[in-house]
Order: C-alpha cells, then structure tokens, then sequence
C-alpha cells in the first residue's frame, strides 16, 4: 500500500514536470510558427597584410622599323593598239622551220648501188662455181654466172622488203663487196707476180676465184657489221673507198719508181700494200669527219693535178745517167701533196639541199609483177 502510494506521487512529479516544460516553450514560440534554432555566432575573418605590388622594369621603347624604299615604276613600250586603235593589225612572229629529222632508213640510192654491188658478187660467184667444177661448155658455164647475178639481187630485195634496211647499211654492204672482190684479186695479182708471173708455184685459176669468192663474201658481211654499228654516211662510204683508189695510184707510182729490179715486183707489193693503207686510214677518218661531195670530186682533182704538176721533172733526166723511173717517185709525191691540199682547202665545203644521198646515173628497179614473179628494170642516162 505505501508502495503504491509512493508510485502515483512519482508519477504526479514527472507530469507536472512535463506540464511545466510544454508551457515554458508555448510562450517562447507562437503558435503555428515552425521551430528555428537560434542562429550560431561566428567568429569575425581574420584580415592578412597584402604585398605590395611588384615593379617590373619595362623594356626600352623599339624604333618602328622604316619603309624600304621603293623603286620607280619602269615604263614598258607599248606593243600592242591600244583601246579603239582600229590600225592595220601586225603579223604575229613566226617561228622558224624545224630542220628535218634524218630519216632513219635507206634511201633509193643506197639500194641501187646494193643491187649493183650484188650484181657483180654474184657473177663472180657464179665463176667461182664453174671454175670449181672446171666446166668448159660455154652453153652451161653461162647458167651459174647469170643464174647467181639475178638471184643475190632478188635475194636483197625480200630482205629490205621484210626487214627494211637502216640507213648506211646497204651502202657499207656494197661498198664492202665491192672493196673485198678487188681485195681478192690483188692478191691473186700480187702471188701471180712474185712467183715468177704463171711460174710453177703460181695458183691455178681455181684458188684464184676462191680467195676472191671468200674476200668479197668477209667485205659483204664486214660491210654489213660496218653500217649496223656506225649506221654511216653515204659519203663516208665514198671516202673509204676513194682512200683505197688513192692509196693504191700514190703506192703504185711510188713502188715503180723506187724498186731497183723488176718495177712491176714493186708496183704489186707496193699498190698492195697502199690500198690496204688507203682503206684502214679513211675508215678511221670516216668515224669523225664526213666530207661532201663537193670535197670528194675536188680531192680527186687535187691528186691528179698534182701528179700533173710534177711531170715536168722527166724534163731534166735528158742527157742525164739517172734512171728516169725515179720521177715516178715525184709523180707520187705530187699526188699526194695535191690531195691534201684540196683536202684543206674544201674540208667545210657542203652539198646543196637534197645531195647528201648518192645519185648514180642510172637506177635499178627490183619489183614483183601481176603473175607472181619479179622484174629488174634500169633508167636513167646511159
């Protein structure tokens, strides 16, 4: 019962407590006003001491760069009407005419000299056949020689007709027939006369016509090999074979004169000896220098005049105990100096327009006809 009592007065004490605090904060905040709490109180920022603001030191004031000076306006002359000049108009400048280009392949000359370089091969070949058969009917001995004459220029023509020639080649082939058959028979000649001209040891007729056969055929494909790799001048062909004309005349005279025995022994080992001279030492001028036509015709007379010139000298072997052979010597030396005086004297000569290709007087004409065959047809001045 005591603790009872005691419970309801603890209980009293804590409402009353309750009453007592809800009341204190009704009159603190007004009804219907939401609760705030107070606002809190801080502390004043704290001021720092500020620098002083820093002087930098300021670059000197730069000159403005000045203008260049420019240069005064140049007057150009006026080339053209001006505006409203309805004047008779100029002619615009023409450029001058581009020199032709060569031609690169052969031209009409080169083959007729071809076809009669390949005429003349193989008539020789055609004897050199019948020589090795030693056939002596004139009626079948006839048949090779002529057979073989048309044949090789027949022969050239299907080769230019499926492979044209380049330009030189079929001048050098000619001019290689040509020089290599005569080649061959001054061999002949020269073994004729040195072995006591037809003595027991002199060749018969058929290794005769076999050394000429087999020169002319190593001068066809010489020639051949010559005009591929230097492609040459027709003209320097004819210096080729003019140094051979020249050298064989000059070595001749000069051997005759100089022998003391037998002046034919000399004239062969001596025109020999010349014409091959003659042949290598143009062929070499020939790779650097091309001389015109013009030149080629005034050499020649400068030799023969030369050798003129010189005749005079058998005047004073009258009433002398010389032997007057030896003025042959002068006649040689004549020649010579006359031909190298031409030579110097016409070496820049040229030839007119359209001559730097030879002309022959007349011309071959190879062509096929309307029934399968071909036909050799020649013109021109005879």
């Amino acid at each position: 019962m005591l603790r009872l009592r005691a419970l309801h007065a603890w209980t009293g004490a804590v409402s009353l407590v309750t009453l007592s605090w809800s009341s204190v904060g009704t009159a603190q905040y007004p009804p219907g006003q939401p609760y705030a709490p107070p606002p809190q109180q801080y502390p004043p920022p704290q001021q720092y001491p500020q620098p002083p603001p820093q002087q930098y030191p300021q670059p000197p004031p730069q000159p403005y760069p000045q203008p260049y000076p420019q240069a005064p306006a140049q007057s150009y002359p006026q080339t053209y009407p001006p505006q409203g000049y309805y004047g008779t108009p100029q002619p615009l400048p023409v450029a001058p005419p581009l020199s032709p280009r060569p031609n690169r392949y052969r031209s009409p000359g080169e083959m007729a000299y071809l076809y009669g370089a390949g005429v003349a091969y193989g008539v020789g070949s055609g004897i050199w056949i019948d020589a090795l058969g030693k056939i002596s009917d004139p009626g079948i001995a006839f048949i090779p020689p002529l057979a073989l004459g048309a044949a090789v220029p027949i022969g050239l023509y299907f080769w230019d007709q499926g492979q044209e020639f380049d330009r030189g080649v079929p001048s050098s082939m000619a001019t290689g027939l040509l020089l290599g058959g005569v080649e061959g028979i001054a061999i002949d000649g020269l073994q004729w006369q040195v072995t006591g001209n037809n003595g027991p040891h002199t060749w018969d007729f058929r290794t005769q016509t076999t050394v000429a056969f087999l020169t002319a055929t190593g001068g066809g494909l010489g020639g051949y090999a010559f005009g591929e790799w230097f492609q040459p001048d027709p003209r320097s062909l004819g210096l080729i074979a003019s140094g051979a004309g020249w050298g064989t005349i000059t070595a001749i005279l000069f051997g005759s004169g100089v022998v003391s025995g037998d002046w034919k022994d000399g004239a062969a080992v001596w025109g020999f000896v010349g014409y091959n001279a003659g042949i290598v030492a143009t062929g070499a001028l020939s790779t650097v220098y091309v001389p015109s036509w013009e030149t080629l015709k005034y050499m020649w007379l400068g030799d023969l005049l030369g050798t003129l010139a010189t005749t005079p000298v058998y005047l004073f072997y009258i009433g002398s105990d010389a032997d007057p052979r030896h003025g042959l010597i002068a006649n040689a030396v004549g020649g010579l100096a006359g031909l190298g005086l031409a030579a110097a004297l016409t070496a820049n000569m040229t030839d007119g327009p359209g001559s730097a290709s030879w002309t022959p007087p007349f011309q071959l004409a190879l062509g096929p006809t309307s029934h399968g065959g071909v036909q050799l047809s020649a013109y021109g001045g005879f």
